[in-house]
């Protein structure tokens, strides 16, 4: 029991970090291990883990507001939150041992919806904390990773719906099971506004979600960048200002009376 509680408060101290580290081991999976055998059981593990990571981050305690009114809100995100995990984790089963393309799109659907809404908690949790540390540094960067991730499987549900709307030529083989390291890549391009142009969207639907992207993960760098400096500034003005009043009442009580 001492030891659970040793782990879980060491978690609970550095959870986004946790979480970090299990969004770059997921990413990781697939070039690593391969799509097929052991890698596919490996890469739905380290999705699962991903998921449970961000669940068990939403949490308030550094947030900046009413007590209350936080504690609720973070009640129905974790309500809401398992009530979308669940289907995703099913399907991530259910995808191990009947492969299909239907099952492909509701698992990219079910995926979608859950890591958007994750996506979306973290950064209200990153925009109102109270000061920056190590762990606000590491939560900015898992919601950077997880834009990439919600874009990723919007791809895959639009490429699945018309595989016409990419310039993407499929290796023998490769099915749309595989999909998911090629709009990784894809995704993490148009976040970063790289565009290597090796793959291109060629239907309005697929250039709008391109296009949209890339002003996002812009925008994102702009205003969390300047969300956390702002921060910053303001810790160091608030300890400047403390010290100097403790100063000022120390040195009025060392004047003789």
């Amino acid at each position: 029991m001492a030891l659970r509680g040793r782990m879980g408060a060491i978690f609970r101290a550095h959870r986004q970090t946790v979480l970090l580290i299990t969004i770059i081991f997921m990413f990781a999976v697939r070039p690593l291990f391969g799509d097929t055998g052991p890698g596919a059981v490996v890469f739905s593990l380290a999705l699962v883990f991903v998921v449970l990571a961000a669940l068990l981050t939403l949490h308030v305690e550094d947030m900046v507001g009413e007590r209350e009114a936080l504690i609720a809100q973070q009640r129905r995100w974790i309500v809401v939150g398992w009530a979308l995990a669940i289907p995703a984790i099913v399907e991530r089963v259910l995808m191990l041992f009947f492969p299909g393309r239907g099952l492909v799109l509701a698992g990219a659907l079910s995926w979608f919806v859950l890591l958007s809404f994750v996506t979306w908690s973290q950064i209200r949790i990153l925009l109102k904390q109270r000061e920056v540390t190590s762990e606000t540094i590491s939560m900015s960067i898992s919601i950077y990773l997880l834009l990439g991730l919600c874009w990723t499987l919007l791809y895959i549900v639009i490429f699945t719906r018309h595989p016409e709307s990419f310039s993407l030529q499929l290796a023998p083989g490769v099915n749309e099971q595989h999909l998911f390291p090629i709009f990784v890549y894809f995704s993490l391009t148009c976040l970063s506004t790289i565009g290597f142009g090796d793959i291109t969207p060629l239907t309005l639907a697929s250039r709008y979600a391109a296009v949209a992207e890339g002003i996002t993960g812009q925008f994102y760098l702009a205003i969390i960048v300047a969300r956390l400096v702002s921060l910053q500034i303001s810790a160091h003005g608030a300890g400047r200002s403390s010290a100097a009043e403790a100063e000022r009442l120390s040195g009025s009580t060392d004047q003789p009376r």
